[in-house]
């Protein structure tokens, strides 16, 4: 299979193109801080998402899309929420468009969040929960699915939406590379609501659940979490952390009234039956990458 990643170098992408380039796929990036060259079976292409003739040439010869091209950083989002709506949605119906016209019926993997989900006392929480976002990241990310289900009903591009849950990793920007760089800096960190329960997946799981969705047709047209089904309190990242950062200086915090606390975990019922497995959670990959930070 040849896969377009769109925003390939960056935290999921750069895992997910290790990972289908090793398993033997052609895999081409496209992404403005991409420079131009091949490396093994992977192209690189410096390119504008909403440069649309480029795009279309460049899709023109793949079979499928994962279109990783966002602003994933919900404070930023409600901070600029014009850049956030260009990054999370106007691109995505960039490529939409461009797979329109493509000559092909070509996979195209989306992934979201479960942020469209907002406060939900249903635990885990399953697709079919209503959407009820809490913030301008959450609505933005409402609008793309739906881009992605129109475009799947009316064209029949085969879309799927992959909600993802918290995604960490070394190179990313979640709890455990917070307090991390805090330690570091010495400095304190407030936590609010460290009670709180969430479902953390590793990005290198997250990347085998893409992986395998682009060559799974039954979930054309799904929606799919993409979580453990595992929670784990954040009072015990802090814990796991502090195993090995015996210094660091956590304030923990509950907001006022208890507004906004909530515990977010997937049911992973339906990416079981579709792709036959369910990434592993719990404490150990968390240790693992913690030392891989701390390395």
């Amino acid at each position: 299979m040849k896969v377009l990643i769109t925003g390939g170098a960056g935290f999921i992408g750069s895992s997910l193109v290790n990972l289908l380039s090793g398993e033997g796929h052609e895999v081409v990036v496209f992404d403005k801080m991409a420079e131009d060259r091949r490396e093994g079976r992977v192209s690189y292409v410096r390119g504008d998402i909403f440069d649309r003739k480029h795009l279309g040439e460049v899709l023109s010869s793949c079979e499928g899309v994962v279109h990783l091209i966002g602003l994933p950083d919900a404070r930023k989002a409600q901070e600029r929420p014009h850049l956030s709506f260009d990054l999370n949605v106007v691109s995505v119906e960039a490529v939409l468009e461009a797979l329109r016209d493509s000559p092909g019926k070509t996979r195209f993997l989306l992934p979201s969040s479960a942020a469209i989900y907002g406060v939900t006392r249903t635990v885990p929480i399953p697709e079919e929960t209503p959407a009820a976002p809490v913030n301008v990241y959450g609505y933005h990310k409402v609008v793309a699915e739906a881009l992605a289900e129109t475009y799947h009903r009316c064209y029949g591009i085969g879309t799927t939406v992959l909600r993802l849950f918290n995604v960490y990793g070394p190179r990313g920007a979640g709890i455990l590379n917070l307090l991390v760089d805090k330690h570091r800096r010495g400095e304190s960190i407030e936590l609010y609501g460290t009670r709180q329960v969430r479902d953390f997946i590793h990005v290198d799981d997250v990347a085998r659940v893409f992986a395998r969705a682009a060559a799974t047709d039954s979930l054309a047209g799904q929606v799919v979490n993409v979580g453990t089904g595992v929670g784990i309190p954040i009072q015990r990242v802090v814990d796991i952390a502090r195993e090995r950062l015996p210094g660091l200086r956590v304030v923990s915090r509950e907001a006022p009234g208890g507004q906004g606390l909530y515990d977010s975990v997937a049911d992973v019922s339906r990416l079981r039956k579709h792709l036959g497995w369910v990434p592993e959670g719990g404490d150990q990959k968390l240790k693992s990458t913690l030392e891989v930070l701390l390395s």
